[in-house]
């Protein structure tokens, strides 16, 4: 029995050696596996970071043109803004000029068929011209005075509503508030009344 036991304790302790260094094999596989995983989670962390990388870089380049397109836009708009004031500017100007010489040509029409009237020596028909122009003059005035007029009289009776209305609202106001005092005159007067009959009263009975 001694020697089956002596012959059986070194079996055993090859076949512990012999698990020890499959789990020694497995641990070293596991290691090595785990340090694939790990280079390959480094690699897609890489990749992630890149194509992140790609991605912001895409949104700001999209950004960038975004903005120069819009810049570009405004650009445009503020030139067509600033050309329509300019071509509405240089009609207005043209207007002008054209009302000015309009005045101007006829001033000097007026003075050419005075200066003939003068050449011509006809002093009744220098009066004549002079005469209408001094007509026309007045008829202008007239208008001018007349529109004048015509706006203070509107004026005036706007005014004179304004005023007619607030002696509405005050007659209104007063006819209200007498009604008023006779309403508190005759409760007054009915108090009077009641304390004199109590007051009677109260001496015939004293």
């Amino acid at each position: 029995a001694s020697s089956r036991a002596r012959g059986e304790k070194p079996d055993a302790l090859a076949a512990l050696q012999a698990a020890n260094e499959e789990l020694r094999a497995k641990l070293t596989d596991i290691q090595i596996e785990l340090q694939q995983e790990k280079s390959k989670v480094s690699k897609l962390e890489r990749e992630k970071n890149q194509e992140v990388k790609q991605i912001k870089e895409h949104e700001q380049h999209k950004s960038t043109v975004v903005v120069t397109e819009l810049k570009v836009k405004l650009h445009e708009e503020k030139m067509k803004e600033l050309q329509a004031v300019r071509e509405a500017l240089l009609r207005q100007h043209e207007a002008e000029l054209l009302r000015v010489i309009k005045i101007k040509d006829n001033e000097i029409q007026r003075l050419q068929t005075l200066l003939n009237a003068v050449r011509d020596g006809a002093p009744d028909k220098v009066k004549t011209v002079l005469l209408t122009e001094a007509k026309e003059e007045a008829k202008k005035g007239f208008e001018v005075e007349k529109i004048k007029m015509q706006q203070e009289i509107s004026e005036l009776k706007g005014a004179k509503k304004q005023v007619e209305e607030a002696l509405t609202m005050v007659i209104q106001a007063d006819k209200i508030k007498a009604a008023e005092i006779r309403s508190v005159y005759h409760l007054h007067q009915e108090e009077i009344s009641r304390i004199k009959r109590e007051c009677e009263r109260e001496i015939r009975r004293l």
